[in-house]
């Protein structure tokens, strides 16, 4: 196993470096990047989208910020951690437009090149596409169209979608008997955030929302996608469309992991600590380990 993979936190203080760069200055595009400290080889790239229901939080929301530096730690890996534009100013699909711009960004001589970490750090050989919620949402958007462009040395090797954010008219069974008053998430919020994200005028049954719609089907057996980790909460109002998405990719002959926390709630990551966080970092270190020894 890569010595940069499933490693432990160094206990004399924070063993990650981090800092911001620009990645597109007229948009205000910018990502935080998270570097594991003494490290001189080339590392895999985290490609990180934070949740928020697409109107919300940003990439220096302390609660991403140390979900980020966990991450790090633990795959000893370089994470990118990208602020896109938010609805209603900018509506969809603006946040996919820009995550994919980070995404070609890495490569570009006067872009992720001219970055002293990137550039000495990061093997592009080797990316991971990973968001939780809304940023669970982007990362699959992102990797669909990544999959149907020739995007060069950029090698996306897996995505993780941490209690993504899909929707639909049609109402599974958790978004209406999951209604507890100390969730961070409800479906009456999450209705609300879609019609501030999605185009004007547009239903929830927008492919950006219901992305398992039959027409996209055929486009998901066509598509060379990544290895899939799904990670859902058994107590989330999201818990049906994370389940609905995984049965959706093995009906087209995907095979994606799942981890189904039965005891967490919507944005359980923000809890630094807890049980959960830890068995979600231990199951990602193995997926992880999994994609990148063996490419």
């Amino acid at each position: 196993m890569p010595k940069s993979l499933c490693v432990e936190a160094d206990p004399s203080g924070n063993p990650i470096a981090s800092r911001d760069v620009t990645i597109d200055e007229k948009l205000r595009i910018w990502a935080r990047v998270f570097l594991p400290k003494g490290k001189n080889e080339k590392l895999p790239v985290v490609l990180y989208f934070h949740g928020g229901g697409f109107v919300s939080f940003t990439a220096n929301t302390l609660e991403f910020h140390v979900l980020c530096e966990s991450i790090s730690k633990k795959l000893g890996a370089l994470v990118i951690s990208v602020n896109y534009r938010l609805a209603p100013e900018n509506r969809l699909p603006a946040a996919y437009d820009d995550g994919f711009a980070a995404l070609k960004w890495l490569a570009q001589e006067q872009g992720g090149r001219k970055d002293p970490w990137i550039a000495a750090h990061a093997d592009l050989s080797k990316i991971l596409v990973m968001g939780d919620s809304a940023g669970g949402n982007l990362a699959h958007h992102v990797a669909m169209r990544a999959a149907a462009e020739d995007l060069g040395e950029l090698q996306i090797k897996g995505r993780v979608l941490i209690q993504p954010f899909f929707g639909g008219i049609v109402r599974l069974p958790s978004e209406t008997n999951l209604q507890s008053p100390t969730s961070l998430l409800s479906t009456d919020m999450c209705d609300r955030f879609w019609e501030l994200a999605l185009p004007v005028g547009a239903s929830r049954n927008h492919p950006y929302c219901r992305v398992f719609a039959p027409d996209l089907k055929a486009q998901l057996r066509e598509l060379d996608l990544p290895s899939t980790l799904v990670v859902a909460g058994g107590l989330d109002v999201l818990r049906d469309r994370a389940l609905e998405f995984v049965e959706v990719m093995r009906e087209c002959g995907m095979d994606p992991e799942l981890l189904l926390l039965e005891a967490a709630d919507h944005a359980f990551y923000v809890a630094p600590g807890s049980r959960e966080v830890a068995q979600f970092l231990d199951k990602l270190c193995s997926f992880a380990r999994g994609i990148f020894v063996s490419s």
